[in-house]
């Protein structure tokens, strides 16, 4: 049906523009006294004639020419789109651009109203038109043969660096998103390729639009995770629900290198560390304490370089924010996150509570 009203359309207007060009040639005539207004419909209807092929006309050959050279030029371009149209297989392949999200996930279908085809790819690319280049590495996906009538539902993990990488540009940003697919008839052995522009208003949840904070959710580092090292001091730990409260006692004797760690082994976290910009990456961090306790942040990296941070606790909730740009160049770097009381300066006993270290983009 699709194809016939398409086919329709346009021979529709093919038609209504050859006759207002035929009616225009008359009228000129009318204007150049060559005939009356009574025969303006009847001079066009015989020049209508004429560009199609019908007839002939007791013009100059200027006028024979021009009316010759309008007809065949739209007759082939009327000829070559309907016979686009009636062969090629554009419409039957539909790709359903609304793109669900669901724990992570997109979920995209793409749908075969036509007979079987076969060896369909579908490669998505980020493209920034100020720079007029493709960002990252393209995404592709196969299916080798899909039948009538059939359904291909392709699923999209955002914990993928291009994915994660394009969502967030298309929500802050005027980067555009294309899906290329290509597909062959079985039938006729005829290739087919369309070109669809993904865009934010097809980011739906339930059919409703996504916002920004829906998509790109903090990496949680749980504390759960966290190791405990002690020297010349004992430490305990008390799990919660997204913190941890810690006990801390220090041995009575001299030693004023004493001290009492936790730490993040980041390469025990099986993350996909790669897909953070370091230009919008932070690390956050909140502790708490009864007892004013000075804590020492230390990230460590794998070329055995560090940044050190102190933080004052104190019974408020204490919130760090540190941009990944403050601490090294790509977050695959990163080797261990310690939170370490050294004996120097702190009480010999005291309690803090530790809660889950997060990963943002901003």
């Amino acid at each position: 049906m699709t194809k016939f009203k398409k086919i329709l359309s346009t021979v529709i207007i093919f038609i209504a523009l050859m006759l207002l060009i035929c009616f225009l040639f008359s009228l000129w005539n009318v204007f150049a006294h060559e005939m009356p207004p009574t025969e303006i419909f009847q001079k066009t209807g015989l020049y209508f004639l004429y560009t199609v092929g019908y007839g002939s006309l007791e013009e100059n050959e200027t006028v024979q020419n021009i009316l010759a050279m309008v007809g065949i030029v739209s007759l082939a371009l009327m000829t070559t789109y309907l016979t686009i149209n009636l062969f090629w297989r554009l419409d039957d392949v539909k790709l359903k651009k609304d793109i669900l999200y669901k724990n992570d996930y997109l979920l995209m279908q793409f749908q075969n109203n036509g007979r079987t085809i076969c060896d369909m790819k579908v490669t998505f690319t980020l493209y920034d038109e100020k720079t007029t280049e493709n960002l990252e590495e393209p995404k592709e996906y196969y299916m080798p043969v899909l039948v009538k009538k059939s359904i291909w539902n392709i699923t999209l993990n955002l914990n993928e660096t291009f994915w994660y990488k394009a969502i967030y540009n298309l929500l802050t940003s005027s980067k555009k998103l294309y899906c290329v697919f290509s597909f062959v008839d079985t039938k006729t052995g005829q290739s087919s390729i369309k070109v669809e522009e993904i865009t934010k208003e097809n980011l739906k949840n339930s059919r409703e639009n996504l916002e920004y904070s829906d998509f790109i959710k903090p990496v949680v580092l749980s504390c759960k995770t966290l190791s405990p090292v002690a020297n010349n001091g004992e430490i305990q730990m008390i799990q919660k629900n997204t913190s941890v409260q810690v006990h801390y006692a220090f041995q009575k004797n001299d030693s004023q290198s004493s001290f009492v760690m936790l730490y993040y082994n980041f390469h025990d976290q099986y993350l996909n560390l790669e897909k953070y910009n370091r230009e919008t990456t932070c690390l956050e961090m909140k502790f708490s304490s009864p007892e004013h306790i000075k804590l020492t942040i230390e990230i460590k990296l794998s070329n055995d370089n560090k940044i050190v941070k102190e933080v004052n606790l104190t019974p408020e909730i204490k919130r760090l924010s540190i941009p990944l740009k403050e601490i090294t160049s790509s977050l695959e770097e990163v080797r261990e996150i310690c939170y370490t009381i050294f004996k120097k300066g702190n009480p010999l006993k005291g309690n803090l509570e530790v809660f889950d270290c997060k990963i943002t983009t901003k």
